[in-house]
């Protein structure tokens, strides 16, 4: 049947229920009222009754008005949709008709009516939708004692049930309650521990979407006294001064979080003989985080030191930390005894050696090895006699912490005023060979005789100073030595001569 053809038998029903019994009509909601008002988001079903009869159809009115003309309903309704949020059927062979809603609101509250075509309105029912709380908790406050906290919080309206919550900071799981009222104690806590606590409004409708829970942060008191200071220690300005500085650190308390409301710091002098008074110095009264204090004693003596941590609960518990130190009679620093200088030795007469050509005393020089080094300083230029047929060893040594290469070194030899002789040379006319080891370039005249006669110098590069001495033949009973060359700097000449008899 047509929504029309249904309007108009209604319409008719106006004029033809002349004997209608209204009591016929039964109407009935699920779920039942019985309980109260219905929760929001439910889905509910209205249904209407009657005994079936030719021309009987129903309709639902909301309040007043036809559910098929209703300004919100009846599009909805028009579509015949089981899915949609209203829908009405009926069957009108059975005498029954449902109107269903899903996710009832406020918005939904009315009064609802059945009404039969030929009978006219019947039984009716009124209405009510509980939701949510609109608003959260607010005004949460949490006041802590040692073992327990106080919460309490704002009543909201429309909240028939608060649930309030703490847990250990830090941690995940909660521990939670369900209350009327606007105030609730934990017990069983820690003290001087962290936590959070949390509430939220509801009622049998529940908790509405969106709606954030209250919280709040506390502290447990800390009935515990506080423990002694730890690496205590006595600081002297000067030797035996009496002005003296005590430091010491906390980080025992700060790693258990105990509470510290102050420190005392005291001094006494002991006696100084048996039955001696001591003498106390007036103690001073720091502030909780203090590190260090300073003392002026009033002289010398043996002085006790005492840092004491307070709290509430300190009474009657050890918490101090004790250091002793003496200071001496005198401020002045001990003088050393002097000691005895080492007695003078007279002067040797040296022997008298077999005269020699004479050294010749060659000026100082700087010069610079060539690669960027420090400059260094060569030495004099030695006059060396050995014993004709023997074997001289002449060596050029570079310092240890030279980069100069031992190969790097040459040798040259010159006769009187003859041009001087390349290595290349000396080694060709088998006047002498030349070696190296790790530090030293060596040069060995193999048969010192008239010919081996002259001055040989070593240098290294062209930017370094020659150093040179000269060989001579002595007389055959002169004896042979060791003779040291020495540059302070980067390079040193050693010239040792050994002579073989």
């Amino acid at each position: 049947m047509t929504q029309v053809m249904h309007h108009v038998i209604l319409f008719l029903s106006a004029f033809s229920c002349v004997f209608c019994n209204t009591d016929d009509i039964g109407i009935s909601v699920t779920p039942s009222l019985d309980a109260g008002p219905i929760n929001w988001k439910q889905t509910i079903t209205i249904t209407c009754t009657w005994t079936p009869g030719k021309f009987k159809f129903a309709d639902i009115l909301v309040g007043a008005e036809s559910i098929f003309n209703h300004p919100v309903y009846a599009d909805i309704v028009n579509l015949e949709d089981p899915e949609a949020r209203l829908y009405f059927t009926q069957d009108p062979d059975v005498g029954t008709a449902e109107l269903i809603i899903k996710d009832i609101t406020k918005e939904d509250e009315s009064q609802y009516t059945c009404s039969v075509s030929r009978i006219g309105p019947g039984g009716s029912v009124t209405l009510e939708v509980l939701e949510p709380p609109t608003a959260g908790v607010t005004g949460l406050t949490a006041t802590p004692d040692f073992t327990s906290v106080h919460l309490t919080w704002e009543a909201v309206e429309g909240a028939t049930n608060y649930n309030v919550a703490w847990r250990a900071a830090g941690t995940e799981a909660w521990t939670d309650v369900d209350v009327a009222g606007t105030e609730h104690t934990f017990e069983g806590l820690n003290v001087a521990s962290d936590y959070e606590a949390k509430a939220t409004a509801s009622n049998p409708a529940g908790i509405r979407d969106g709606i954030e829970p209250a919280e709040t942060t506390f502290t447990t008191k800390d009935n515990r006294p506080p423990h002694p200071v730890g690496g205590l220690n006595v600081h002297e300005a000067d030797y035996n001064a009496t002005t003296i500085t005590l430091s010491w650190e906390l980080q025992d308390n700060i790693d258990e979080n105990r509470i510290i409301t102050g420190i005392t710091a005291a001094a006494v002098k002991e006696g100084a003989a048996e039955g001696d008074p001591a003498v106390v110095i007036d103690p001073q009264e720091l502030g909780a985080d203090a590190t260090s204090v300073t003392f002026e004693l009033p002289g010398a003596g043996d002085y006790v030191f005492t840092i004491t941590t307070n709290n509430d609960f300190s009474a009657g518990v050890e918490t101090s930390m004790t250091e002793i130190h003496t200071v001496k009679e005198t401020t002045d620093p001990p003088t050393p005894e002097p000691t005895t200088p080492e007695p003078t030795k007279k002067p040797t007469t040296e022997p008298k050696k077999e005269p020699t050509t004479a050294a010749k005393e060659e000026p100082e020089v700087e010069i610079d090895i060539g690669d960027g080094g420090e400059t260094i300083v060569c030495g004099d230029t030695r006059a060396i006699q050995p014993l004709p047929n023997t074997q001289a060893i002449l060596k050029c040594t570079k310092h240890d912490d030279s980069a100069i290469n031992p190969a790097d070194i040459v040798w040259s030899f010159q006769a009187g005023d003859a041009d001087a002789v390349e290595q290349t040379q000396i080694i060709a006319s088998e006047i002498g060979e030349v070696a190296n080891d790790n530090k030293s370039s060596i040069l060995t005249i193999k048969n010192v005789d008239a010919n081996s006669v002259g001055t040989y110098s070593c240098s290294a590069g062209e930017n370094s100073t020659t150093c040179t001495y000269t060989v001579s033949v002595t007389t055959t009973d002169s004896t042979g030595g060791v003779a040291h060359f020495a540059l302070s700097g980067f390079l040193s000449l050693a010239i040792l001569l050994i002579a073989l008899f």
